[in-house]
């Protein structure tokens, strides 16, 4: 619900952050920033469009691609769930009607396009990974929600090829492999916790593993087949200790969180944000395992500063987002 004692532009403000789900943003940016700095720091990549971009605009071009995908997932969600939310979840920002349908298609429309006009900048791989993004993203809305085994492997992949917007010539993947299976498992708990239906039988567990080892292997194919090996030149294994602790640290603050909620779709809701800000922090362990620790500070300060913002936002707004499923 939103306060009646604000003003009209900040109750609007408000229920563009909501409809655009803001706190989606945090994760997503620090996916793709992961992805850029690994490019600009690496001579390998010197043939690719962005790295000779400069850093400055690689930076704010990312940004809004990470941004305008994010508003456009969440936008189309709402549009296409508009009727199912008048019943269930009649505070949002469309069935309150604090945003009409009309609005909402139209920043649907403008965030799609002002993500694909900023990648446009970064190169022509780029632009097509952004359509096969937001490709993927209405097939999901489309078709993938109602079939969970489609679906929750669909937010995987969704999360994947966001990152490689910024370089689809990219030879390390456990980092986009890390993010794709955390985004799995955060929207399998999310389906679980709220109860969606229909409920995910055997045979959708069994399509939801197959699906996850068969894009594993899509993702590690490619830096096995040109170099023999899943890790950057220089890099030891022992340095994979960053990103197991990040994984280590998210699980436990997730069982604590989840034993401290009152009920699942509490539950839910933490795992949707910590979830989303926990990228953040991987993002922050791969820097630190390649020696990067002018990029991992920049992107450990990212993640302060972010998780700061979504508290404020939660609290001016009396909700909050939903950053993991894109909206499962």
């Amino acid at each position: 619900m939103y306060d009646v004692r604000m003003s009209l532009p900040a109750r609007k403000m408000i229920a563009a952050l909501k409809l655009t789900r803001f706190s989606i943003a945090i994760g997503a940016i620090a996916n793709i920033w992961l992805v850029l700095l690994i490019t600009k720091n690496d001579s390998a990549y010197v043939g690719t469009n962005i790295y000779g971009i400069p850093w400055w605009s690689a930076l704010l071009g990312t940004a809004v691609v990470a941004l305008g995908m994010c508003g456009y997932a969440a936008s189309l969600n709402d549009t296409v769930d508009a009727r199912h939310d008048v019943t269930f979840h009649p505070t949002r920002p469309i069935p309150s009607g604090w945003i009409p349908m009309a609005q909402a298609v139209v920043l649907m429309v403008c965030s799609l396009l002002i993500a694909l006009l900023a990648a446009s900048f970064l190169g022509a791989w780029p632009v097509r990974m952004g359509l096969l993004t937001a490709a993927a993203v209405l097939f999901y809305n489309i078709v993938g929600k109602h079939v969970p085994a489609v679906g929750l492997v669909s937010v995987g992949l969704i999360y994947a090829s966001h990152m490689l917007i910024a370089n689809i010539e990219l030879t390390f993947t456990l980092p986009v492999w890390l993010v794709m299976t955390h985004a799995m498992v955060c929207a399998i708990a999310i389906y679980t916790l709220e109860d969606k239906r229909p409920k995910i039988s055997f045979r959708g567990w069994m399509g939801i593993i197959l699906g996850w080892i068969f894009w594993s292997v899509v993702l590690f194919s490619g830096p096995l087949a040109r170099q023999g090996t899943l890790l950057p030149k220089g890099m030891q294994i022992t340095e994979l200790l960053w990103p197991l602790l990040a994984v280590a640290l998210f699980v436990a603050t997730i069982r604590w969180k989840m034993t401290h909620a009152r009920t699942p779709l509490l539950a839910a809701e933490k795992v949707r944000r910590y979830g989303s800000l926990w990228e953040c922090l991987y993002a922050t362990a791969w820097l630190m395992a390649l020696q990067m620790y002018g990029p991992a500070l920049f992107m450990l300060g990212f993640a302060v500063c972010s998780a700061a913002v979504v508290m404020i936002v939660k609290e001016s707004t009396g909700a909050t987002g939903q950053p993991i499923s894109w909206r499962s």
